[in-house]
């Protein structure tokens, strides 16, 4: 006769209940811990209910839209719209504090001019940046080694040096990019040809120019122009589109490592865990490695070249290179020590002041030639614009010189830049994270929460959304400055929307005309911007000087968009007429 499981129960009811009892508290703790590992939401701020009640938060979210639409940045300027709220909260990797979407431009423009000591460099900014660590862009405001840092590079953006050592640098790799276009206009007999990589490599050429001072031997345009020089018209493959395709050299090895490098931390703003990544690409790609050794041992090349030049005599000053040399020799004698020429703080600062100053501005030129090309009106009051305010250079048959353009201020330039960059923002989030537990929008919020503040949501490309004044900040409230755009046509592009006139009736631009948040605000804002701004003002004095930008239809017209470092035109095509005169 068998034994049966009631038997074996009635012989051991200790064991049966003591299993039973561990079942029990296995569960309850599984429960506690899913419970736990549940995100907690800030109390009071809109959020997603189905992130809410799973571990992973807003990630299947994200990534499901990302997959869609092949990008992320978009996302956070829907988030606000969605819920009706300035403010909202979202869970963005699996057991993480929440981060807030800030669509407000008032109160962004409060938190970064005027509440800096609430709200620094974010943890994750920091961790984009491990590429560069000694560079000031990855540092908090805190860190003891900032100011030494923004002191080494503290000239480089003052007018006088960007005039007398930038702005030739500028004008000579613009003139080459010119020269190429004049030959594919030639070639291409007014079919479109793709402008992406021509730009990529004219603004890698400037950077590396202003930084360095590279000669033509690095110059990737010089190096395409040549190239091109004895290529046949009727070889060029027209393509369905009626476009033209044009043959390619290979960059050069040293610009293919600072290209690799600039993608990889173009990659680092997409990943949900940039530190993660980062580590994971040191430890398993080791042409990766070989690119950063490569970087390094190029820094070095070029500041021994200088050092030699200084040490014979010649102290002339021909890149920022050459200034954080002089500023560390200065800082050196001051303090009574050695000059340390090859610190890594001066390696990462060089690199950075490279990959920061090559996106945006090549990201804003793509997207201003787009632009140009789709408003043929803005195009041509722009070129007869520019015929006025340079008579010298129309009578003589020439492009306005470098001098011409620095000095001359023209309110339709700058009010085309600055709506190009409104309209079409290279950097699509600003970000920021608490340094003490804080008020926002009547919200108590922690120490250690990252705020994103989408620089193309409500209030800068559509309607704002509604605040009771009651829950701002005082300096909010009583400090905030600058226009609002108008609603009805805040989604278009329209450079007049800067301009306004003055007593005599002068037309001026006016910066502070409506929400603009391209480069930020305050004391973290893009360091580069002013240098951003003299490469784009000069790029687009000359390349409308000298050419039209025939409007283009189809997908090569599309405004689709893609992200690395900078948010750049999936589709970026020019046909090109040269302007006869």
């Amino acid at each position: 006769m068998g034994i049966t499981n009631n038997d074996l129960v009635l012989q051991n009811p200790h064991s049966f209940l003591t299993g039973f009892f561990l079942f029990i508290v296995a569960g309850v703790l599984l429960y506690l811990a899913y419970q736990w590992a549940l995100p907690k939401p800030i109390p009071g701020i809109p959020y997603n209910e189905e992130a809410a009640g799973r571990i992973m938060g807003d990630m299947p979210s994200i990534v499901a839209y990302m997959k869609e639409h092949g990008r992320l940045r978009p996302w956070f300027a829907k988030q606000p719209v969605r819920h009706g709220s300035p403010l909202i909260q979202f869970w963005m990797t699996p057991f993480s504090k929440p981060k807030l979407i800030l669509s407000d431009y008032q109160e962004a423009q409060d938190i970064l001019l005027r509440r800096s000591k609430e709200f620094d460099r974010s943890t994750r900014s920091i961790q984009v940046f491990l590429t560069i660590p000694d560079h000031h862009i990855a540092m908090a405001s805190t860190d003891r080694r900032f100011k030494g840092n923004k002191e080494l590079v503290r000239d480089l953006m003052t007018p006088k040096f960007l005039y007398d050592v930038s702005a030739p640098q500028i004008y000579s790799k613009t003139t080459a990019l010119v020269e190429l276009w004049t030959l594919k206009a030639e070639l291409a007999n007014g079919r479109p040809f793709d402008a992406r990589r021509d730009i990529f490599d004219a603004a890698i050429d400037i950077i590396n120019a202003a930084t360095f001072a590279f000669d033509d031997s690095l110059c990737t345009v010089k190096h395409q122009l040549d190239y091109l020089a004895t290529t046949d018209s009727r070889q060029l493959p027209v393509n369905p589109d009626g476009s033209v395709d044009f043959p390619q050299l290979p960059e050069l090895d040293d610009i293919a490592v600072v290209h690799a490098l600039c993608d990889h931390i173009g990659n680092q703003f997409k990943s949900l865990k940039p530190k993660l990544s980062h580590k994971f690409k040191l430890l398993t790609d080791s042409s990766f490695r070989r690119n950063l050794a490569r970087k390094d041992e190029l820094i070095t090349q070029e500041i021994n070249k200088s050092l030699q030049r200084f040490e014979s005599g010649d102290n002339t000053m021909f890149s920022a290179m050459d200034h954080m040399l002089q500023r560390e020799r200065e800082a050196a004698k001051k303090a009574g020590r050695k000059p340390d020429f090859h610190s890594r703080r001066i390696y990462d600062e060089l690199f950075g002041y490279i990959v920061a100053g090559h996106d945006t501005s090549s990201s804003a030129l793509k997207w201003i030639v787009k632009l140009i090309s789709e408003h043929q009106d803005v195009q041509n009051k722009l070129r007869s614009i520019l015929q006025a305010a340079y008579p010298a250079a129309l009578a003589e048959s020439r492009q306005p010189n470098e001098t011409e353009i620095t000095k001359t201020s023209i309110a339709y330039v700058d009010a085309v830049i600055e709506e190009a960059l409104r309209y079409a923002s290279p950097l699509p989030v600003v970000l920021r994270e608490t340094t003490m537990d804080t008020i926002l929008l009547g919200h108590h919020i922690p120490k250690g929460t990252d705020i994103f503040m989408p620089s193309s949501g409500p209030g800068i490309l559509m309607p704002a959304l509604p605040v009771n004044d009651n829950v701002r900040s005082e300096t909010s409230r009583t400090k905030h400055w600058g226009g609002k755009w108008n609603e009805q046509d805040m989604h278009l592009f329209n450079p007049e929307r800067w301009l306004k006139t003055d007593e005599t009736g002068k037309i001026q631009y006016d910066s502070q005309a409506g929400p603009f948040l391209a480069f930020g605000l305050g004391p973290r804002s893009c360091f580069g911007k002013r240098l951003a701004y003299l490469e784009i003002r000069m790029v687009l004095v000359l390349l409308v000087w000298n050419f039209v930008f025939k409007p283009l239809e189809g997908e090569l017209a599309s405004s689709m968009a893609v992200d690395s470092l900078t948010s750049n035109p999936k589709y970026c095509y020019v046909a090109l007429e040269k302007v006869q005169r």
